[in-house]
């Protein structure tokens, strides 16, 4: 017997309870890839603008402020997919 909740791959069929998640996650994915997008036009406006200033003199200099805005990038996005989660979500409702 099969439970009406599973997915079966013979007949394609999703149950309740998958289309729950499967509706979350294509919500957080879009989420993550708005914000993926927002940390790196933030990043790069923050990078150009340090260049224009001419704020970093040294190579070495200047690449520790990549390596700095790289590691923002990486920690920054997966948090703010949360918040874009949650504001699609409120939009969707």
């Amino acid at each position: 017997m099969r439970n009406s909740r599973s997915f079966s791959i013979r007949d394609g069929t999703i149950g309740k309870g998958d289309k729950m998640f499967l509706e979350i996650f294509a919500v957080y994915v879009q989420g993550l890839i708005l914000s993926i997008v927002t940390v790196f036009i933030v990043g790069s406006l923050w990078m150009v603008w340090r260049a224009v200033r001419k704020l970093d003199k040294t190579v070495k200099a200047r690449q520790a402020i990549l390596y700095e805005t790289l590691m923002i990038a990486v920690m920054t996005a997966p948090i703010l997919s949360f918040a874009y989660m949650a504001i699609l979500l409120m939009m969707k409702s």
